[in-house]
């Protein structure tokens, strides 16, 4: 059957089968009411279907669909059903499904880069076009700009990995499978402090705007406007197909040009690592330094398994000594486990995993806390004593929702719950710690060829600014790994050398998406020595658990019973931002945050749910909204849009917030992408609708 009779039929198919089944189309029911398709979506995927053929648009019978569809990283965004995926190969493609969309005076639409969003429908649609950018996965250096070209499908811990032989790297995230969305929400690294936001970066970007033209934005050719809004705007300005972003030169992984690791507390210690977390917000402006503090807990029935963790790294071979050292208070803090010393930043970035666990439901909200400085002169505290108050407030909201939350299941019938499992399994963030053992047995590599020899990745020469696009040559395959295992603190001379050995760039994504926690393996830690470096020496440490975790063998639940159902695990978690990142920020060129100059703190809440929970329970979400009205932002700051709930409008706590409202006017008068593309609220005639509430 030709091609032009086959994509009609399919999707004439899709149609009939939708009307007379009762469920979506998947093995796990829909969280919400199945959406039909319109005939204006089905108006736009045949035609796709007819012009780029299969495999680059799927239809709901193709063999593929299912897992495209079912790719992303939160739960909830794996149960809904698009019309057509479209996965594109050139931006040319994305430009064709944009004037589709656009001439058909819209339809429902997503666009999946990483797919790492906790927001739902913010990378995915049910009963509309889905582009998913897994084809499209390219990272390249210009050494003559000294810049680095990203396609959207790339994610972090792939980028850095290939990069790592070259000695650059991007501003990107902290978790390696996260991917470039990241940037159009600021994006935060352990280089921040010098660096500014990750997006801060950017050079150029071609743009795919809503009607389909093609653009490049930088900061001085005609569409400067459009290239400023992009850094902060989040998915409301076009769809970018390529980033160009300054090199930052980090050394190769043999080169240590960092130092530092994780250190984790027990529950008693909170208060003080709290007080230690705003001190560090007060006082410390080393553009060097980074640190994030998590306030977590896992559930195991109804059992609550306290845990806090800090991860910091350092931009340097060695540590300030005595007072001068940023991260003195916290180390003074009685700890169960340390595990600390010289890395490179490819190592740092694995530290806490990839990130990439998924099968989970995932809820974020954000806040900001001010320095002492700033809130006693905005007038929100006296004195410092009054602004720790606020972190305090949020740790009593937070137990308050642990308790609220909790399942309370029937007991066992030995009448005794189940004992909760530590280290946590289902911690979303948490490193990795042997206890100390002897050194294993070395492993030949697994992959041909030392570093040095093994291909590199191609260069491409960036047009001048203001020219067509650059276009990308053909995705390479890579005999080296994608991603860096976490740093090793020797204590022998040889560690053992990692076996994953990915097949070719172009079938990553699909081999990334069937890994799981049971195939990779935990990462290998060695502990240093204390006569090497000037800290404690490591506790002993309950040695991990390496069974995997057992799949559910129950379906999608859709319950909303405390006997039945509960959380996996919650935590609260803070990043600072220092006066010299807003400073490195502005000598770019400045974001759209554009944050007061001064010291404060993102505040993350994040909830994850139990693997087999399809909805979020009544409490669970009331608990949640009580944790917020807690834990408010401090007047004038801005909320970070990549850990934000649906229904906070970040845009309005922007410092430029009149101007990105101009600029989407400017880009987008008919309100094509807010009516038709669940994203942040606060642009658009649509700024009160339903923005995709977890």
């Amino acid at each position: 059957m030709s091609l032009s009779f086959r994509a009609p039929l399919l999707l004439v198919a899709v149609l009939l089968f939708s009307l007379v089944s009762s469920t979506p189309l998947q093995a796990k029911p829909a969280l919400l009411p199945r959406q039909q398709p319109q005939n204006s979506t089905l108006s736009v995927c045949s035609p796709l279907l007819n012009n780029l053929g299969s495999p680059t648009v799927l239809t709901p019978f193709e063999f593929e669909f299912r897992d495209a569809a079912s790719s992303a990283w939160n739960l909830y965004n794996t149960l809904y059903t698009p019309t057509c995926i479209v996965h594109p190969r050139t931006v040319e493609d994305v430009s064709r499904v944009m004037k589709a969309i656009y001439d058909a005076g819209g339809v429902k639409y997503a666009v999946q880069a990483g797919g790492h969003s906790a927001m739902r429908e913010w990378d995915t649609t049910d009963g509309g076009v889905l582009i998913s950018f897994r084809n499209m996965a390219n990272v390249s250096y210009d050494p003559v700009r000294d810049t680095i070209n990203l396609q959207p499908g790339i994610r972090w811990g792939e980028a850095i990995g290939r990069l790592e032989p070259l000695g650059v790297a991007p501003l990107g995230g902290r978790l390696g499978d996260v991917g470039t969305g990241l940037l159009l929400g600021g994006g935060l690294s352990y280089l921040s402090a010098r660096h500014g936001f990750s997006v801060d970066a950017l050079v150029a970007a071609d743009v795919v705007l809503v009607d389909g033209r093609v653009v490049t934005a930088n900061a001085t050719n005609e569409y400067s406007d459009l290239f400023r809004a992009l850094k902060g705007g989040a998915n409301r300005f076009g769809i970018v197909t390529r980033y160009e972003v300054k090199a930052i030169h980090v050394g190769t992984t043999e080169e240590k040009m960092m130092v530092g690791g994780s250190i984790v507390y027990d529950n008693s210690t909170t208060e003080t690592l709290l007080r230690a977390t705003a001190n560090y917000v007060n006082n410390v402006d080393d553009p060097n330094s980074s640190i994030l503090v998590i306030i977590g807990a896992t559930l195991a029935n109804n059992t609550v398994s306290p845990i806090n963790i800090i991860t910091f790294f350092y931009n340097g071979t060695s540590l300030p000594e005595g007072r001068a050292n940023p991260y003195h208070e916290f180390m003074q803090i009685t700890s169960l486990a340390v595990a600390i010393g010289s890395c490179s930043y490819a190592e740092a970035n694995a530290v806490l995993g990839s990130g990439g666990d998924k099968g989970n439901g995932q809820i974020f909200g954000a806040s900001a806390f001010g320095s002492a400085e700033y809130e006693i002169s905005q007038g929100l505290a006296k004195d410092a004593d009054e602004s720790f108050e606020k972190y305090m407030n949020a740790y009593r909201a937070f137990n308050k929702f642990l308790d609220k939350a909790k399942g309370t299941p029937r007991p066992t019938p030995t009448g005794t719950p189940t004992p909760p499992i530590w280290p946590p399994p289902g911690f979303p963030i948490f490193p990795t710690f042997p206890a100390p053992k002897p050194p294993p047995v070395p492993t030949p590599p697994q992959y041909p060829g030392p570093f040095p020899t093994m291909p590199l990745p191609p260069i491409v020469t960036s047009t001048i600014p203001g020219s067509t696009p650059t276009s990308f040559p053909p995705a390479p395959t890579w005999s080296q790994p994608t991603s860096v295992p976490p740093p090793t603190f020797p204590t022998t001379t040889s560690v053992p050398i990692p076996t994953t050995t990915p097949g070719p760039q172009t079938d990553a994504p699909n081999a990334r998406r069937q890994e799981t926690s049971s195939t990779r393996g935990p990462p290998t830690w060695s502990f240093p020595s204390s006569s090497t470096l000037m800290f404690p020496t490591p506790v002993p440490y309950p040695t991990p658990s390496t069974t995997p975790r057992p799949v559910p063998v129950q379906p999608i639940s859709f319950i909303d019973d405390p006997e039945e159902d509960g959380i996996s695990a919650a935590l609260l978690a803070f990043t600072p931002v220092m006066k010299s990142q807003i400073e490195a920020g502005r000598r770019a060129g400045g974001n759209m945050m554009d944050p007061p100059l001064a010291n404060f703190a993102f505040v993350q809440f994040h909830v994850t749910m139990p693997e087999w929970l399809g909805i979020v329970p009544k409490r669970v979400a009331e608990g949640r909204r009580e944790v917020l009205n807690e834990m408010p932002p401090s007047n004038g700051l801005p909320l970070y849009m990549n850990e934000c709930d649906a229904e906070q409008n970040v845009f309005e706590t922007y410092g430029q917030y009149e101007f990105l409202k101009r600029v989407y006017q400017k880009y987008d008068p008919t309100g094509l992408n807010v009516r038709f593309m669940k994203g942040p609220m606060g642009l658009g005639p649509s700024a009160k609708a339903d923005h995709g509430r977890p």
